[in-house]
């Protein structure tokens, strides 16, 4: 495989990842009664909005836009329909692991990618996505403990 057409597949797959994930922080955050759990899902979902727009840029450098990528997935409907019923799963670890897999990916297009300016916005997104992992860590550990709690009660 030739490096355009690795480095192309790479930012396709990370800007129909950045899709899935805002979509799932999106359904996810519509799910929530705590205003603080709401609030930091709906702001992961603004951030892999940010994303989806920077990966979307970098591959109009390749002339190859973001539409004909997303037109051709036919199960974008099921991420877009939300449920108004509470999970019973913990929602901060289903995030945590699409974030641990988005970070691989990006790392990956990092080591991969040469430019410098394309560097900057991975290092942007990775740090927001460290910071996500962070605290998708700290909240699952939280809500872990306080299912534990309450299933103590009873």
């Amino acid at each position: 495989m030739s490096l355009d057409k690795k480095h192309i597949a790479l930012l396709k797959q990370l800007l129909l990842q950045s899709r899935q994930d805002k979509l799932m922080y999106l359904n996810t955050a519509d799910k929530q009664d705590l205003p603080t759990f709401k609030r930091f899902f709906n702001q992961q979902a603004i951030f892999r909005n940010s994303m989806f727009n920077d990966f979307s840029l970098l591959l109009s450098q390749f002339n190859i836009n973001s539409d004909d990528i997303m037109v051709n997935r036919s199960d974008i409907r099921q991420f877009m329909m939300t449920t108004p019923k509470r999970e019973k799963n913990n929602p901060f670890d289903r995030c945590l692991k699409q974030d641990l897999l988005f970070k691989k990916q990006l790392e990956a297009l990092l080591s991969f990618d040469v430019d410098e300016k394309n560097h900057e916005i991975y290092r942007k997104q990775l740090a927001k996505i460290n910071s996500s992992i962070a605290t998708n860590e700290l909240h699952s550990v939280d809500v872990k403990y306080k299912d534990y709690s309450t299933d103590n009660l009873v």
